[in-house]
């Protein structure tokens, strides 16, 4: 048995999951935010009722002692957005404050008396995608996340490779999209990370509804802005095009350096499959490889796939 948390700003995931991947059990809860002691009291709460349920350990007080050895828990494997320092374990970056600076693997080893992991949800979902999805039987998976921002996780024979900093797969920081954005008369957005031009404020879902507000001067949601260019509207299709123009134009390069077998997409853009056709047809015509298969492809988990992620982090 293995328990798997996806933590977000706003809600948190909690999953148990078998030793072959299936999921047993699903639970959400709102994010406490206020305090530490809160958040800590949130997680031990929906592990403490899934001992009660599934892993027999008499009253599910979570103690060691009663069942021996800490080894004898379930694991726990946790999917979060943000960064970790490799030398403290403390969180760098999260949209959750009271985690922040906190060695978050080990406070809650301490109070859960289990092991804990904790990786990045964009690189949990490259694990999931790598060893049980689109990427299996593929040796470089490099996996983005095209949801609220953007992301990225790389995963080789299964394992993570870089991570020196605590920051890997980041395709979305760091780039300059300037450029392109003049072409299409449209103004560079400040990035939360102190970047002038990036991708990731334009580069996903809230960027597809800040590039269409740019153009035509209306907000809507991506939801209706893929649905309508779905259906043919002038306006939409505009948006779209810049869109795939700006992913693309900053794939390419990781395509270039990288050379991956597959890039599975996850996020909510993900389910857009007509949308990352037209990005893969994009990168594919644009790069040094040949590609004669589908490169950019929706993730088999791309709805779940940093709480499935999170559940192997424990088989690294």
């Amino acid at each position: 048995m293995k328990y798997a948390f996806d933590i977000g700003g706003t809600k948190i995931e909690f999953g148990v999951f078998d030793h072959d991947g299936t999921i047993l059990h699903r639970q959400k809860v709102a994010t406490p935010l206020e305090d530490r002691d809160s958040f800590i009291a949130a997680i031990r709460d929906l592990v403490v009722d899934a001992d009660r349920k599934f892993a027999g350990h008499g009253s599910g007080s979570g103690d060691a002692s009663s069942s021996g050895a800490v080894g004898a828990l379930a694991p726990v494997g946790i999917s979060f957005a943000g960064g970790l320092d490799p030398e403290s374990g403390a969180v760098i970056s999260a949209n959750v404050p009271p985690i922040k600076g906190w060695p978050i693997a080990a406070g809650l080893s301490d109070a859960l008396h289990r092991p804990v992991r904790v990786e990045n949800d964009a690189d949990c979902f490259a694990l999931a995608e790598a060893r049980q999805g689109a990427g299996e039987s593929n040796r470089t998976v490099f996996a983005i996340i095209l949801g609220t921002g953007v992301g990225g996780g790389i995963v080789v024979d299964g394992q993570f490779i870089g991570g020196r900093s605590g920051i890997r797969g980041e395709w979305g920081h760091g780039n300059d999209i300037s450029g392109p954005l003049m072409r299409h008369g449209i103004k560079a957005r400040q990035c939360g990370c102190g970047g002038a031009a990036c991708l990731d404020p334009l580069g996903a879902a809230r960027g597809l509804e800040r590039l269409h507000a740019a153009l035509h001067g209306r907000d809507l949601s991506s939801q209706d802005i893929t649905a309508a260019w779905r259906a043919g509207n002038s306006a939409a299709l505009k948006t779209i095009d810049v869109f795939v123009d700006l992913v693309a134009g900053q794939l390419r390069l990781m395509v270039n350096v990288l050379d991956p077998d597959i890039i599975p997409v996850g996020g909510g853009l993900a389910a857009e499959h007509g949308l990352i056709a037209r990005i893969d047809a994009a990168v594919r015509a644009s790069v040094l490889g040949r590609y004669d298969h589908a490169l950019v492809v929706p993730g088999r988990f791309f709805a779940d796939g940093g709480l499935r992620g999170a559940a192997l982090l424990h088989d690294l």
